[in-house]
């Protein structure tokens, strides 16, 4: 008795629940479909550009580098072939420093975008969730199987670009 009196008072919420509307949210495509954020993506882009631009040029001189190597090397000087080895091993490092500036850049930036657009992804869902009578949205990455109509990514973002 004591058993199904434990199944029953767990299996109740389980039932109640299952009158509930729910909503799936992706929260990054939410946030990627809104055009503020494109914007600031698009500007945090440009801000790095000259920065990429260089990295592809250090990529050039290093890969030019090594083709030299690889093709003359045998006929230079031990003198000359020290010079360009250091050479291009300056050049890795730099290439090396570079990149990780602009991945800490990149997602100092992103971070950045996120923290400033979490309280109004949260105010969209709400709106959404208010209009739509759902009980409890849900992140899409925690849903195995929806039936459609339930996921409100596309009108979340509608929402952030009307909110500005």
């Amino acid at each position: 008795m004591k058993k199904w009196l434990i199944a029953l008072v767990a299996i109740l919420p389980m039932l109640a629940f299952a009158e509930g509307k729910v909503g799936i949210i992706d929260p990054l495509a939410a946030l990627q479909g809104s055009e503020h954020v494109q914007q600031k993506l698009s500007a945090l882009d440009k801000d790095m550009a000259a920065d990429k631009q260089e990295l592809k040029k250090l990529n050039s001189e290093v890969a030019s580098l090594q083709k030299k190597l690889d093709k003359d090397g045998m006929t230079m000087s031990s003198d000359k072939v020290d010079e360009l080895r250091t050479q291009g091993q300056q050049k890795v490092i730099r290439l090396k420093s570079l990149q990780h500036k602009l991945q800490k850049k990149s997602s100092e930036g992103q971070r950045a975008i996120l923290e400033e657009m979490q309280p109004k992804l949260q105010q969209a869902v709400e709106k959404i969730a208010k209009q739509k009578n759902l009980d409890l949205v849900v992140n899409a990455q925690a849903v195995i199987y929806a039936q459609d109509g339930m996921d409100i990514t596309a009108e979340v973002s509608k929402q952030l670009n009307k909110m500005k």
